[in-house]
């Protein structure tokens, strides 16, 4: 990936003031998270398009929004049309995404499980904001994070790093880029790269998240 200028100069900050590292180190000012260390997988643990211009990642069911990636068929003892996660081989379904037109805006969520060195699991949820439909037929494509322009084609990110005590700290990008270089909205295979630096909430602590890849099939 291409770095801009703003992330390649903070980045720089970050490394001037601490050591590269794997494993978590608890009260640290700032952190450096190496996503595909040696012992490090990233798995997509799930997929979803929202209408509309989104700014942040949404959680998946208290959001109240529609996944055009869910499917409907019309179920014939119900006597009405029912929204199902995956396409069943035995009904007539459509996508949901179907219905909404090439101009019309979208935004793609992908939520991760980055497992580190130390085998914890740890939440990573990727957004890129205020798509068009056609867009998504146009890969790879390319976003940075624009904190003046959170409105059409911009990245966001949140991550959520648990500690062996139960505590948890949650960092939301304030720079970085995306790169999505495979997506299939049937089979809901993607992937693609990521690099951000993020402020922790709560806290003076910064963390730059590095190499982040995923594919699923």
């Amino acid at each position: 990936m291409k770095y801009t200028t703003a992330f390649i100069c903070s980045m720089l900050i970050c490394l001037a003031g601490t050591s590269a590292q794997v494993t978590i180190v608890k009260g640290a000012p700032n952190q450096i998270f190496d996503l595909s260390c040696t012992k490090c997988t990233m798995t997509v643990e799930d997929v979803s398009l929202w209408p509309g211009v989104r700014v942040l990642p949404y959680h998946k069911t208290n959001s109240g929004l529609v996944n055009l990636l869910y499917w409907k068929y019309y179920d014939s003892i119900m006597k009405e049309e029912v929204t199902t996660s995956s396409e069943l081989s035995w009904e007539k379904c459509t996508q949901l995404i179907d219905a909404i037109g090439d101009g019309d805006t979208v935004s793609l969520q992908i939520n991760l499980v980055w497992t580190d060195s130390m085998e914890q699991k740890q939440k990573i949820y990727l957004l890129l904001g205020g798509l068009l439909k056609s867009d998504l037929a146009s890969l790879p494509l390319d976003m940075e994070y624009d904190a003046e322009a959170l409105t059409l084609k911009h990245f966001a990110s949140i991550v959520q790093i648990k500690y062996e005590d139960g505590k948890t700290e949650t960092y939301e990008s304030v720079s970085g880029e995306m790169s999505l270089t495979r997506f299939d909205p049937r089979t809901v295979a993607i992937a693609g790269s990521f690099e951000f630096e993020g402020n922790c909430i709560g806290w003076v602590k910064r963390g730059t998240f590095l190499n982040g890849v995923f594919e699923k099939e």
